[in-house]
């Protein structure tokens, strides 16, 4: 069972990301949100009746507990540790403002959290990055939301400003290996980021309360990736 039609408010963190991008256009077009409150930390230059664009600071991210009143919260927020120069900068954006975040939106009348983790995600996963996932989910699913979408995609796929190769071969071996069956790369096939957008708000229209884990494989689109979704 779905809302199809609603009067709610959502919050999304990570709004200018790859797939915050792709979740503000989803919220924007849907029915159910008559507001969509993305802050960021410089203005976005985008005009639309249902958007709010706060301009804050997530490293002061608890003095706007009780200040962004929503429904659902969306949290797209994340980097590499290449692009944050070092473990514990990554740390502070996949940890610490994500929880942070979703703190402050329980105290603005949250009771559904969909966030956007990762494949692989694991507290006793022997590499960093993973590890620091699973720790980040392990602390949304105990905050205690009504309900909580952990989303779990493959390697992203859409338009990125900037190109990686390796993601590219990624992608032909994973076209490869689906024409065979999807099965074979699990929770590791590419996710298209319109289609986990799209998922995603979906997901927050349904009536099932607690914990839902979406694993890449529930995820996939049928067609394979091609080189103009990338």
């Amino acid at each position: 069972m779905q809302l199809t039609n609603s009067k709610k408010i959502a919050l999304l963190l990570g709004a200018t990301g790859l797939v915050g991008s792709a979740l503000l256009d989803e919220l924007l077009a849907h029915d159910a949100y008559i507001r969509v409150i993305a802050p960021t930390r410089r203005p976005m230059h985008r005009q639309h009746d249902k958007l709010e664009n706060p301009v804050i600071n997530f490293d002061e991210l608890e003095e706007y507990a009780g200040k962004l009143p929503c429904q659902d919260v969306f949290i797209a927020l994340g980097t590499t540790i290449k692009k944050a120069g070092s473990k514990e900068a990554f740390r502070k954006v996949d940890f610490d403002y994500i929880v942070k975040g979703a703190l402050v939106a329980k105290t603005g009348g949250a009771n559904q959290c969909l966030l956007v983790s990762s494949s692989g995600a694991d507290v006793e996963s022997r590499f960093f990055y993973t590890s620091v996932k699973g720790q980040t989910e392990e602390a949304i699913k105990d905050l205690g939301f009504w309900a909580t979408h952990i989303f779990q995609p493959g390697v992203l796929v859409g338009n990125r400003e900037e190109f990686r190769l390796g993601e590219r071969i990624g992608i032909g071996v994973s076209n490869l290996l689906r024409r065979i069956s999807p099965e074979i790369l699990g929770d590791y096939n590419p996710t298209k980021v319109s289609v986990l957008a799209q998922k995603m708000v979906d997901a927050a229209q349904g009536m099932e309360p607690g914990v839902q884990v979406h694993g890449a494989m529930s995820l996939l689109e049928d067609k394979a990736v091609s080189d103009e979704d990338i």
